[in-house]
Parts: C-alpha cells; sequence; structure tokens
C-alpha cells in the first residue's frame, strides 16, 4: 500500500524520468562510439578518433547534472566494451575513468545553466585539453601504444585543440535548439 501511495503523489515521476534519460544517453553514446567514429591519421602522429561521443556526454551534463552524466559515461563505456569491445579488445578500466571525469566536467560546467558560447567554449577546452588529452597519453603510454607520455601529448595537442572550436559550436548549438524546444525543463 505504500508504494502505491508513493507513486500517486507524483514524487515516483522524477526519478523514473532521469532513469529513462540516462539511459537513453548511454545508449546513444554506446551507439555512437562504436558504430560512428571516425577515424583518420595525420601526418607524423597516431591514429585519431572523432566520434559525436562528446555531444552525448556534455548533453547529458546540461541537463541531468554531473553525478549523473559521470554515472551514464561509466555505464556506457562498461556496458558498450561488454557488447562490442573496440581497439585492442581488451578492457581498460582508464578509458572508463576518461569517460567519467569528462562527464563530470560537463555536468560541472554546464548544468542549470543556460546555453552561452563562452561556457560552452572552457567546457570543450576543459573537456579536449584537461581529460582527454594527458589521460589518453597516460593510457596509451601504460599500454604500450606510445613510447612515452610526452611525446604522445605534443603529438596530440595541435589536433586536440583543433577540434575545441567545433566541439564548442555543436554543444552550443544543441543546447540552443533542446531548451527551444523546452527540453532542459523538464529535469530542472
Amino acid at each position: 500500500m505504500g508504494l502505491i501511495n508513493y507513486m500517486n503523489t507524483g514524487r515516483l515521476k522524477k526519478p523514473i524520468l532521469w532513469i529513462t534519460t540516462g539511459a537513453l544517453f548511454v545508449a546513444l553514446d554506446i551507439v555512437s562510439t562504436r558504430l560512428l567514429p571516425t577515424y583518420f591519421l595525420p601526418p607524423g602522429t597516431f591514429l585519431v578518433r572523432v566520434s559525436p561521443q562528446f555531444l552525448i556526454f556534455s548533453i547529458a551534463g546540461w541537463s541531468l547534472g554531473p553525478i549523473w552524466a559521470m554515472g551514464t559515461a561509466i555505464a556506457s563505456g562498461l556496458i558498450g566494451e561488454f557488447l562490442n569491445p573496440t581497439g585492442t579488445g581488451q578492457f581498460f578500466l582508464g578509458y572508463t575513468l576518461t569517460a567519467g571525469l569528462s562527464g563530470l566536467v560537463y555536468g560541472l560546467l554546464l548544468y542549470k545553466r543556460p546555453p552561452a558560447l563562452w561556457r560552452s567554449l572552457l567546457a570543450a577546452a576543459a573537456h579536449m585539453l584537461l581529460i582527454s588529452l594527458p589521460l589518453t597519453s597516460l593510457w596509451g603510454m601504460t599500454l604500450g601504444f606510445y613510447p612515452d607520455f610526452w611525446s604522445s601529448f605534443w603529438l596530440a595537442l595541435p589536433w586536440r585543440a583543433a577540434l575545441v572550436l567545433p566541439y564548442t559550436l555543436l554543444i552550443f548549438t544543441v543546447q540552443k535548439a533542446l531548451e527551444k524546444a523546452g527540453i532542459n525543463r523538464k529535469f530542472m
């Protein structure tokens, strides 16, 4: 009887909305990471992967907040690696940690804030230059893909920095479209 009364009060509606939206972000991330990435090999460097994963993390952070965005990023990394391993075919927790920290950063910088180009730039730069670049270099060195941290860091820096502006514009544009559609008001 207590559960029925709790459900009738409407208090259960918001957690179910958050859980289903988090699951949607997990599914979108798995699809974007496993099926939609683009790989290119810049001269003199190493294989670079670009996927819409950053956009999913940023919108999760913007709409659900830092903890939920981190949770969805970690869940999508774990579930996605179980369903469809990428890269070397071996699971490495470091990449899951990187994804979780990316979701956390986007949530800390974007949650409950109106879309602003400068804020999107700050979030994209923080994700790319403070989380993704150093941790990917560290994990690549740890797994033996790169000879040392600094050589991979300096080789990747120009490409990571070049992606900050397109990431910024995409994050800002999608946030504005979602705000105009009234999507974010359901979570705040």
